[in-house]
C-alpha cells in the first residue's frame, strides 16, 4: 500500500510500549529517535541528493529553519554510584546490585535523551550548512510520566511550560515571522 491514513500512522508513531499496544508491527518511534531532528535533515539530505543525481538540481530547497520542539527536560538526577565488579563478599556482593541499577538507568536515560547529545547534534549540523536552529523544551521541576493522572502535577507542568513561552517569546515572535 502507498498510501498511509494519517490516524494510523498517528496511532502507530505512539505506541510506546507498557503504554499502548502496537499497532501491526510498528511501535513509538521514539524508541530509537526520542529527538528525530537528525532522522528529518537526513531524510531530506539523501532526498537532495538523489534530486541532484537524477539531474533535478533546480527543486532542491535548502533548510531555511529547523525549530525542534521537546515535551519538556526533566531535573537531572544524582547518581550514587556506577561501580559493577566481581563481588568477594556480601556487602560487596550489594555494592555491584546497586552499581549495576545506576548505571542500567544511566544506559535508559541515555539512550532516550531528547535534549543532551542529539541538540548539540542538531545545532552543529545546521551550523555547517548555515540553517537557523531553534530547540524549544521547556525546564521541568519534576519528571512527569507518560501516564501521569495528578492534577497538581499536570498543572505544574503546564504553568512552567507557560512561564518558558513567556520567557521566550520573543524568539517565538521572530520565528512566526520568519515561517510567515
Amino acid at each position: 500500500m502507498s498510501e498511509q491514513l494519517v490516524w494510523r500512522a498517528a496511532r502507530s508513531s505512539g505506541a510506546a510500549p507498557t503504554y499502548f499496544r502496537p499497532m501491526g508491527r510498528f511501535l513509538d518511534g521514539g524508541l530509537l529517535a526520542n529527538n528525530p531532528t537528525l532522522d528529518a535533515m537526513t531524510e531530506i539530505h539523501q532526498f537532495n541528493k538523489s534530486l541532484k543525481a537524477e539531474g533535478h538540481e533546480v527543486d532542491i530547497k535548502k533548510l531555511g529553519v529547523v525549530v525542534s520542539l521537546g515535551t519538556g527536560k526533566p531535573p537531572q538526577e544524582v547518581v550514587t554510584s556506577v561501580d559493577v565488579f566481581r563481588p568477594s563478599n556480601p556487602l560487596e556482593l550489594a555494592k555491584t546490585f546497586v552499581g549495576a541499577k545506576e548505571l542500567g538507568k544511566m544506559l535508559v536515560d541515555c539512550c532516550t535523551d531528547s535534549d543532551g547529545c542529539a541538540v548539540d547534534r542538531a545545532r552543529a549540523w545546521c551550523e555547517m550548512i548555515d540553517t537557523i536552529y531553534h530547540r524549544l523544551s521547556p525546564q521541568l521541576s519534576q519528571e512527569v510520566m507518560l501516564d501521569e493522572v495528578s492534577d497538581e502535577v499536570l498543572v505544574n507542568m503546564l504553568w512552567e511550560t507557560q512561564m518558558y513561552l513567556f520567557e521566550k517569546r520573543e524568539v517565538l515572535q521572530s520565528l512566526a515571522k520568519m515561517l510567515l
